[in-house]
């Protein structure tokens, strides 16, 4: 992989790339910003189909995107990432919360509004098998929302569509191709150019690579970086992978069961993690330098991630920490900063008098 797009502080690369108007997105004037999110699901159902029981897939969590700014989201399955990212992308409602877009509160818009507001952002999927229709053609597909929208008319779909293909780095010959004669990488490029199509500022990106072999998936996290570069598109990047979040994020937030545990600057985090999950995260990540590596030792978490609908009393990380104290099952640690933009929800680094003879984490070499 090439450099990473990362920096000391978030607001410092905010303005990276985005040198003015046609198509490039001039940074301080576009924004996300949600506060206090919550969304449940229901788990059981009594016989007249009546929620008897919710899971809190997010829990009050707060997020902010500015004009240029790269955020990602990591963490386990279940932790409720996804769902972060499609509230963000008013693909779901919360049940409490805010989610302000460019100044408006989204909850607040309807119709015309709402649809005017939805276009400034766009959301690349998981699946780029399927995400494409395989009976359009890859122009019909990249050109679409152009067409929804009166941008063209049909005749200059695929003129509009080899444009957009250009931009992702695919030849204008595959505008007239189907999408099972393309490859894994073409397809997501093809789905990145259509999220394109209606020039939005921000881009939310659900494990974007995951469903790509390794090769592919680096070519697809550079072909982020460089968009983002040069025309100061924003991206909320959702992932698993801290590596990938690494490559690409000015900011990353670490999710466990629905709350966020650790945020601040990338560089900042990964250089001095806080939180013990944060440490067992970046403790899987494979370092290029093989004498390094050997030096490195893997921290093994404590059994499995706790049922989402009934998460443990205070912290919700205890029961799986080395470092839990007594005081960890009585007090739910809320974010605390403790640098400049570096926030962890953790009593190691609130209470007063924590004992320095803390417990090492269980290794493995």
């Amino acid at each position: 992989m090439t450099g990473t797009g990362t920096g000391t502080t978030g607001t410092a690369h905010a303005t990276t790339g985005a040198p003015g108007t046609n198509g490039h997105h001039p940074a301080g004037t576009r924004g996300l910003s949600a506060r206090g999110l919550v969304k449940t699901y229901p788990l059981a159902r009594n016989v007249f189909g009546r929620p008897t029981s919710r899971v809190r897939a997010v829990d009050g969590v707060d997020l902010e995107v500015t004009a240029g700014m790269t955020v990602g989201v990591v963490g386990e399955s279940g932790s409720g990432k996804s769902t972060l990212g499609r509230l963000a992308s008013l693909l779901d409602r919360p049940d409490s919360g805010t989610v302000v877009l460019d100044g408006r509160d989204t909850a607040r818009l309807r119709g015309r509004e709402l649809s005017e507001v939805r276009r400034s952002l766009q959301v690349v999927f998981q699946d780029p098998f399927g995400s494409l229709d395989p009976t359009k053609t890859i122009a019909h597909a990249v050109a679409e929302p152009l067409l929804v929208h009166g941008r063209v008319r049909r005749w200059g779909t695929t003129a509009a569509a080899e444009e957009l293909l250009a931009r992702v780095g695919l030849d204008a010959g595959l505008a007239r191709r189907y999408p099972e004669q393309l490859s894994g990488g073409q397809r997501q490029r093809v789905c990145i150019a259509r999220a394109l199509a209606l020039d939005p500022w921000l881009l939310v990106a659900d494990e974007p690579t995951s469903a790509l072999d390794l090769s592919t998936r680096s070519e697809i996290l550079n072909l982020l970086l460089t968009l983002q570069q040069e025309t100061g598109l924003s991206v909320l990047l959702v992932s698993h992978d801290f590596a990938t979040v690494q490559h690409l994020a000015h900011r990353v937030a670490v999710m466990y069961l629905g709350r966020i545990v650790e945020e601040g600057p990338t560089l900042d985090v990964v250089r001095e993690p806080l939180h013990p999950y944060t440490k067992a995260l970046l403790s899987a990540v494979p370092v290029p330098d093989p004498q390094v590596q050997r030096g490195r030792r893997r921290i093994l978490l404590h059994g499995d991630a706790p049922n989402p609908a009934d998460p443990p009393s205070g912290c919700r990380f205890r029961t799986r920490c080395a470092y839990a104290m007594p005081s960890c099952a009585e007090v739910d640690p809320q974010l605390e900063t403790v640098g400049t933009g570096h926030r962890v929800a953790c009593l190691l680094h609130s209470e007063p008098g924590t004992p320095a003879g803390a417990p090492s984490p269980r290794t493995e070499g």
